[in-house]
């Protein structure tokens, strides 16, 4: 079902949820807390989290469009890279908060430490992501995953064309790794402010172990974030994969970054964290959802992804076809849902690409399942056309999983936007004679 909501405050036909008629709630719900949907359900060890659900139906082309929302499909997020309220996506309040800066474990490469992080000290597993063995970053010579993962070669994954099948269908589906958070945490600023962080987290898997980038920001083109005070946390703003990451039984992520604080371009620029450690799947039968952190001995990195069992590429391509002329530009925001899983995946959020132009998102999807789109249209630096006053407009559409098939739509966006979306449906695995 596709969906835009009206262009003004009052509309009787926009459920109450998504009515503005104060501009703190406009403010409010720009920026509303962080971590998805935030559903404990998805948050214990062991496969099946995740709270599953059918996606939403294609619209019809005879379909009217719907001007309210499902009250339970929840698509905030916060677009802040950190949220100032105390506390974390793990819902871990009253008897285990999270770590502060002031009691944050830190541990170096060295076996032991790790192994007092893993196993001796039970404080990780309760006041945190559960913890994840790290290994140092590869810089020359022998490393433990050297071999398997061709770390040697750090050339960037080029997206490849599946191709069509001859003779009937040869594809097969695959297990796959989709990325749906990653931040820094326990980290002290020298100093108050924001950071700059930069650097990179990649995968690599087996089809090509090249590097495949979920996040990969220079010094010069990073985005500013803020970072709480108390926990040492800030998200990083991932970016789409250049293709899907395979993960029939393992995968490797490894990473560098840096941090600058905003008003200080000499300060803290040397590495925070850097090194790599390997993902399992241990040949479930069911898609789930994993939370970790990787310590070390400056800050920690936690990330959250879904690995979804017999799964295809989703690749999904935005064009712009026209922006509206409000005054100080357009802004968009792409978000998406997989395979029924109420996690929400963060695909773009900023300055509306010029008309012509097009953004490429590559999203694993459950082969017997499907993904819900939301794309959003809002004002770049104020809420005002002319004189009138204006809420955001939204596009919502569900798309149903596919070997081969193409799928196209177009989102309007009211007075904001028109884009069209092209979701292109493959798999990289094929029978071989």
């Amino acid at each position: 079902m596709a969906g835009a909501s009206e262009q003004g405050d009052g509309d009787s036909t926009v459920p109450l949820h998504l009515r503005f008629t104060k501009e703190s709630e406009k403010k409010e719900a720009m920026e509303i807390d962080g971590g998805g949907s935030g559903s404990a359900e998805t948050l214990g060890p062991g496969p099946g989290r995740g709270k599953k659900r059918p996606p939403s139906p294609r619209r019809d082309e005879d379909s009217p469009k719907s001007n309210g929302m499902d009250p339970d499909d929840n698509w905030s997020v916060s677009d802040s890279g950190s949220e100032e309220e105390e506390g974390d996506d793990n819902g871990n309040q009253g008897m285990y908060p999270p770590f502060t800066i002031d009691n944050f474990p830190r541990a170096s490469y060295d076996s032991d430490e790790q192994d007092e992080l893993l196993y001796a000290n039970p404080r990780t597993m309760l006041h945190g992501p559960t913890p994840t063995r790290l290994f140092p970053a590869f810089k020359s010579g022998e490393h433990v995953f050297g071999s398997d993962y061709n770390l040697d070669d750090t050339s960037d994954l080029t997206a490849s064309n599946a191709g069509d099948c001859l003779n009937g269908c040869q594809c097969y589906p695959m297990d796959l790794l989709q990325f749906i958070d990653a931040k820094i945490a326990g980290y002290e600023l020298n100093r108050p402010g924001r950071a700059k962080i930069f650097g990179f987290l990649a995968a690599r898997d087996t089809i090509k172990p090249l590097r495949n980038y979920v996040y990969n920001c220079g010094i010069d083109n990073c985005e500013a974030v803020s970072v709480k005070q108390k926990t040492g946390m800030a998200r990083l703003p991932l970016i789409s994969p250049t293709r899907v990451i395979e993960m029939s039984s393992r995968a490797l992520i490894e990473f560098e970054l840096h941090a600058l604080t905003e008003d200080d371009t000499k300060g803290d620029d040397d590495t925070i964290i850097e090194g790599c450690t390997e993902l399992y799947n241990m040949f479930e039968s069911k898609s789930f959802i994993e939370h970790r952190r990787l310590y070390s001995e400056r800050c920690a990195l936690d990330i959250k992804y879904m690995v979804l069992i017999n799964a295809v590429e989703a690749r999904v391509e935005v064009k712009v076809l026209r922006l509206g002329a409000i005054d100080g530009g357009v802004n968009m925001r792409l978000l998406a849902k997989t395979s029924g899983f109420s996690e929400v995946i963060r695909l773009f959020r900023g300055a509306a690409p010029k008309p012509g132009d097009t953004m490429s998102f590559a999203i694993a999807v459950e082969r017997r399942s499907g993904f819900d789109l939301y794309i959003e249209g809002f004002p770049r630096d104020n809420h005002t056309v002319g004189r009138k006053q204006v809420p955001y407009s939204w596009w919502k559409c569900g798309f149903t999983c596919s070997y081969h098939r193409t799928d196209e739509e177009v989102a309007e966006l009211g007075v904001f936007a028109s884009v069209s979306v092209k979701v292109t449906w493959k798999s990289y695995l094929k029978k071989t004679s």
